[in-house]
């Protein structure tokens, strides 16, 4: 009987190193599994971190150049405006040279 009860806790305690076993492999997959997760996830969120920065500079890009346009459109407007007026005055800036520098008027 005393020998029987000593077999019983041997397979008893062979059932507990192979539970053990079992639940370490067990642990030790879902921490590799883990870990997969945890890169896969990273490499998602740097792709989407890339992503987003290059629609934001694309779109800052874009509003720059729709902003240099408009600049470059008052400017030109500008230049235009100032062109018209000395071309307006040229007439009366030559009569006033002829009559000072000549004394000739037209």
């Amino acid at each position: 009987m005393a020998l029987e009860a000593l077999k019983e806790i041997r397979e008893a305690e062979e059932e507990a190193r192979r539970q053990i076993e079992g639940a370490k492999e067990e642990a030790a997959a879902m921490l590799k599994e883990a870990e997969n997760e945890v890169r896969k996830l990273e490499s998602e969120s740097r792709a989407e971190m890339e992503r987003t920065a290059k629609e934001i500079a694309a779109r800052y890009a874009k509003e720059g150049e729709e902003e240099g346009e408009e600049i470059l459109r008052e400017a030109e407007a500008e230049v235009n405006k100032l062109r018209a007026n000395a071309e307006s005055r040229l007439d009366n800036a030559v009569d006033a040279v002829l009559v000072r520098i000549l004394g000739l008027s037209r």
